[in-house]
């Protein structure tokens, strides 16, 4: 999609977007961080994206993620941390392009639905933020930034895939602590 185009133009961070999110996240929820951003973004003529900042950063949105995550980790069993240290398979490509396709449809929804906007005129708002950042990171709102880099990394299937594998990693975990716990308990 133009999207997914648009946002990989720009090189991924090292972090995935949501393990960005875990600790970097935490800075966003405290008090203040989201409205600092939000301002930034609205004394730039920005309102499209300092929305979206807000609905990004919230439950609403993460948790559809989070779910998604934990539904489709056992396609990354026995899978390893790193591109090059594991084959990846056409069913791992395709729950990466469904979850783009829920990631797109969810932000363009909101913006579209709830914001009346469009898709084009959001990206437009984030395509002059990445600019002004770029021409003056020292006077950009750290939030603001980070949120960039989020969006920029949810398209990117090296950070898609590291969270992928963390969770199935997690549900490995799970299996084998209810196996511990079925095989200690007493039989009658």
């Amino acid at each position: 999609s133009r999207r997914a185009r648009s946002l990989r133009a720009r090189p991924a961070p090292d972090k995935d977007r949501f393990s960005a999110a875990g600790a970097k996240s935490r800075a966003m929820s405290s008090p203040g961080a989201i409205d600092t951003a939000v301002a930034y973004c609205q004394k730039h003529q920005w309102p499209l994206l300092s929305q979206a900042l807000t609905y990004c950063w919230s439950n609403e949105f993460l948790d559809v993620f989070r779910q998604y995550f934990r539904d489709h980790a056992s396609d990354f069993r026995g899978m390893k941390v790193g591109m090059g240290s594991s084959e990846h398979t056409l069913e791992q490509h395709a729950v990466f392009q469904e979850y783009l396709q829920l990631y797109e449809d969810r932000l363009s929804e909101y913006i579209e639905s709830q914001l009346g906007g469009s898709s084009k005129e959001f990206y437009e708002e984030l395509a002059d933020a990445k600019e002004v950042q770029a021409q003056d990171p020292e006077s950009c709102d750290p939030g603001t930034a980070l949120f960039i880099e989020c969006l920029v990394a949810s398209a990117d299937y090296d950070s898609f895939y590291k969270v992928m594998v963390r969770e199935a990693q997690k549900l490995e975990a799970r299996e084998a602590m209810e196996r511990m716990r079925w095989d200690a308990a007493p039989t009658v």
